[in-house]
């Protein structure tokens, strides 16, 4: 029964998606090297969970198939066909993705296009991506995306200087000068 419960917890943290810290680390990762490979991966990544609509290698952006979204943030595929069939406060959902030059670095901007559609309204309403009535599903799938692009570019990545520094040389214990106990402790000794 433990391990019934351990892997049904495990289950739940891995299906709530990147941490906060995970996802503002994605946003802000700075990348190196060729940009056509690193556009490559970005397009594998996101073709791997999106249809796409557009791909062009020359302005380096990508744009996904819009997608209805259930007010519980299930897909709809009844609006593919006819968007009448879409529940009412469903949310359609189209990722633009950039890869944008930052000096001698790249960087990778998820964007998304937003719509609701409301009964009795013909056309369906747009939405800012901060806008206070999305729900947080809305905005999770652009973070799921961005951080996924971030894991894909892991090797593309130029890490910051006060982050992920490699520690100093170890020195043999014999080698090292000999240090004197007492020199700049500050402390009386009794």
């Amino acid at each position: 029964m433990r391990n019934l419960i351990l892997i049904c917890a495990a289950v739940v943290l891995a299906a709530c998606g990147p941490s906060g810290r995970d996802t503002a680390l994605a946003k802000t990762a700075r990348y190196q090297g060729d940009k056509i490979a690193i556009f490559g991966a970005v397009k594998t990544t996101t073709e791997s969970k999106y249809k796409l609509a557009m791909s062009d290698e020359t302005t380096l952006t990508l744009q996904t198939v819009g997608r209805w979204y259930t007010p519980e943030g299930l897909v709809s595929t009844s609006g593919e066909q006819d968007i009448r069939q879409v529940p009412d406060r469903s949310i359609n959902i189209v990722l633009l993705v950039k890869l944008l030059p930052e000096g001698d670095n790249w960087v990778v901007h998820v964007q998304p296009k937003m719509t609701r559609i409301n009964k009795g309204s013909p056309m369906p309403e747009p939405l800012a991506p901060n806008d206070a009535s999305l729900p947080g599903w809305a905005t999770g799938k652009v973070d799921q995306l961005a951080f996924e692009i971030h894991d894909a570019l892991k090797s593309y990545e130029v890490k910051a200087a006060g982050g992920n520094v490699a520690p100093p040389p170890a020195t043999d214990p014999a080698s090292a000068p000999a240090v004197d106990p007492t020199a700049g402790s500050g402390s009386a000794t009794p």
